[in-house]
């Protein structure tokens, strides 16, 4: 009996110990709240998910842990010192780096395969000029016309064509067009590559630059439904005049 008295103290001074800990997440630097956050209580391993306003509500007794996490957002933990509810400020994780990453592996493959092919013996992408030809005359006649060289002349072409357009991309695309003009998406295709600038073009225009001609080409777009041809913007010709 005495047993039994001691062990049941012991028990409900600790659940005494436990309190409904209150609070709500948000994304550092803002306002926003945060749904399905997963807050665990690291001592009883009990846990609860964030509603869709952020908010939440489990049992912890001062000093223990809480961890929140969630996708694309770093893992925090806070330790409880008062009874007093939360505010919880999560960072979202920033993936710049490995998209930079990718961009410089994709370049370094088409060199790779570049380098194979002056591994055969094939030089300059296949198109060797009149001066290196005459410095190796028969090293030139194998990279102008053999079978390695037509493949290299078409690759280094490809080559080509991949970095431009990966060059594009960084200044153009369907979520830059989609956040200027909040065009619907069943035209966004439709506008994004019919209305999309030259290279050579959009190598010279500044990020303001390109804004400016998104806007004007979308009032343009939603004028004719596509980019216009002279005989849509010149008004027609007169008649002849009968002499």
């Amino acid at each position: 009996m005495l047993l039994i008295f001691v062990l049941g103290t012991a028990f409900n001074a600790v659940a005494q110990d436990m309190h409904s800990i209150a609070g709500f997440v948000c994304t550092k630097g803002t306002s926003a709240r945060l749904a399905a956050v997963k807050v665990l209580n690291k001592r009883t391993n009990s846990s609860v998910i964030t509603d869709d306003i952020g908010n939440f509500t489990i049992k912890a007794a001062i000093g223990d842990s809480l961890e929140f996490s969630t996708y694309n957002y770093t893992t925090n933990k806070i330790a409880i010192a008062g009874i007093g509810d939360l505010i919880v400020y999560m960072n979202k994780v920033v993936q710049l780096e490995t998209v930079t990453i990718q961009g410089q592996t994709k370049q370094q493959e088409l060199s790779s395969t570049m380098g194979d092919y002056a591994k055969k013996g094939v030089y300059y992408g296949g198109k060797p000029s009149v001066m290196q030809d005459l410095a190796s005359p028969i090293n030139g006649i194998y990279s102008m016309f053999s079978r390695d060289a037509k493949n290299a002349r078409h690759f280094a072409e490809f080559s080509k064509n991949e970095m431009e357009a990966s060059e594009d991309h960084k200044k153009y695309n369907k979520e830059l067009v989609k956040k200027i003009t909040n065009i619907p998406d069943e035209d966004l295709d439709r506008f994004t590559f019919g209305f999309k600038p030259s290279h050579e073009d959009l190598m010279k225009m500044t990020d303001y630059d390109v804004i400016t001609y998104i806007k004007k080409s979308y009032e343009t777009f939603k004028k004719f439904g596509a980019k216009p041809t002279p005989e849509l913007v010149t008004p027609p010709s007169q008649p002849p005049v009968n002499q």
